[in-house]
């Protein structure tokens, strides 16, 4: 999910200062032993070296597939190449898109910051409060990657806005509970689930 995104000059706008002044506090907050201890926040973090990994893997597995087609590599038994060729242009495509993505992102700031007061994020026009999250959907597949949570439909109309141009699902924001660096998956799903209850018990 997701992990996968790269450095882009975009205009400043105001909406982006706010979302960069919350992201700042956030990880301000997670330099306090003694409040982070209790408010944990977590900050998932733009990995160049994942990136140029999986580029690397892909490539090297476009190279192996063009040569076979070329026929520098012979098979085994014979082939045609043309399967080959296929999977070779659906790894180029792969590789094009990932870096599209990739240059959308600012790898000197965090991808998403989620903390006691919300959910903050590169894709975000602002801060989400825990307050205006409707349902938090935990999964509780083993292969589950993400942690869904619904916006209520009388939210900030801009988020909303962000939300329907950016997530598969109106109203959602998704939470990779697996790439967040320092805690484990469960430790995620109960941070944010706590957070979430504790905003409906206030």
């Amino acid at each position: 999910m997701d992990a996968i995104q790269l450095l882009h000059t975009v205009e400043r706008h105001p909406t982006h200062e706010r979302a960069d002044q919350q992201m700042t506090e956030a990880n301000s907050l997670s330099a306090d032993p003694d409040q982070s201890a209790t408010q944990p926040v977590l900050v998932l973090r733009p990995s160049t070296r994942a990136l140029f990994g999986f580029i690397c893997v892909m490539a090297i597995f476009f190279v192996y597939l063009s040569l076979i087609v070329v026929g520098q590599i012979e098979m085994s038994r014979p082939t045609s190449g043309v399967g080959e060729g296929l999977f070779a242009i659906l790894i180029l495509v792969i590789i094009v898109f990932v870096v599209a993505k990739a240059r959308q992102v600012d790898f000197t700031k965090p991808i998403m910051v989620i903390g006691p007061d919300g959910i903050t994020g590169q894709k975000l026009p602002k801060l989400i409060p825990w307050s205006i999250i409707e349902r938090v959907d935990i999964p509780q597949t083993r292969w589950a990657e993400l942690i869904y949570l619904t916006v209520r439909k009388d939210a900030d109309p801009e988020i909303l806005r962000q939300l329907r141009k950016r997530q598969p699902l109106e109203r959602t924001v998704a939470i990779p509970h697996r790439w967040i660096p320092g805690f484990s998956s469960s430790e995620v799903k109960d941070i944010v689930n706590r957070y979430f209850e504790s905003s409906q018990r206030g």
